[in-house]
């Protein structure tokens, strides 16, 4: 008699399973036999997989910053195609609400209310680490954090540096920001019983990050300064 094999639909039945009962009765309430039942499996099956429903959600926190992670590199590398095809944002473009400047913020707010609807559909995890349980996967979010401010402190930095934002911008300074300003709408999606309107939020956010660190253009009087200081005519 052959050994049965193990199903593979069997891990994923059973972390949306420990989801739907950690989003109910939070990380220490939530109990193994109930995501069993849930999942439609033994509790065999379920330590064949994990150790432990701390485990579980482990592993469900790994995936939901992995997905995080994933879409803001994605949406980095959109933007970039964007600058190349249709050129920088300036701050002229928001002045005069160019074609360019009304393109992008199409673009930047579906990204940004994407991203926040990631965060809405989660909340329930976020809520879990706010405990005292929740401690103990603080690494995680730890390492998280710090690889998603170096990206964005990268990205910063070459835009400083193209003079696309200000000159006098500390690249790490404005990474920290921006992660926390994410951090900080997550955590109050937490306590909403009902959902806010997430496209109002992603407009916001578009012109506090955009007009925010946007270099002046610079006056002509300027620009004449500089080509009689090179010779220039």
């Amino acid at each position: 008699m052959s050994p049965r094999t193990a199903n593979p639909n069997v891990p994923e039945a059973l972390l949306e399973a420990a989801r739907a009962e950690f989003a109910r009765h939070g990380l220490v309430g939530a109990r193994v036999e109930d995501v069993c039942r849930r999942a439609g499996v033994s509790k065999g099956a379920f330590y064949l997989h994990f150790k432990s429903k701390e485990d579980a959600f482990r592993a469900i926190l790994a995936r939901f910053l992995g997905v995080l992670e994933e879409y803001t590199r994605a949406r980095t590398e959109q933007w970039s195609r964007f600058e190349h095809s249709c050129g920088a944002l300036a701050a002229e473009d928001f002045e005069t609400g160019s074609e360019r400047f009304l393109h992008a913020r199409e673009l930047e707010c579906d990204c940004n209310r994407d991203l926040l609807e990631i965060f809405w559909r989660n909340r329930q995890i976020l809520s879990a680490l706010d405990g005292a349980s929740g401690k103990r996967y603080w690494e995680l979010v730890h390492d998280f954090r710090q690889r998603m401010s170096a990206f964005l402190a990268s990205s910063i930095l070459t835009g400083r540096d193209t003079g696309k934002y200000h000159s006098d911008l500390d690249p790490e300074f404005v990474a920290d920001a921006l992660v926390g300003v994410y951090e900080a709408f997550a955590r109050r999606m937490v306590s909403l019983r009902e959902k806010p309107d997430l496209a109002t939020w992603a407009r916001n956010l578009f012109t506090l990050l955009h007009q925010g660190v946007l270099a002046p253009p610079r006056p002509a009087w300027a620009e004449r300064s500089s080509r009689s200081a090179g010779g220039g005519s």
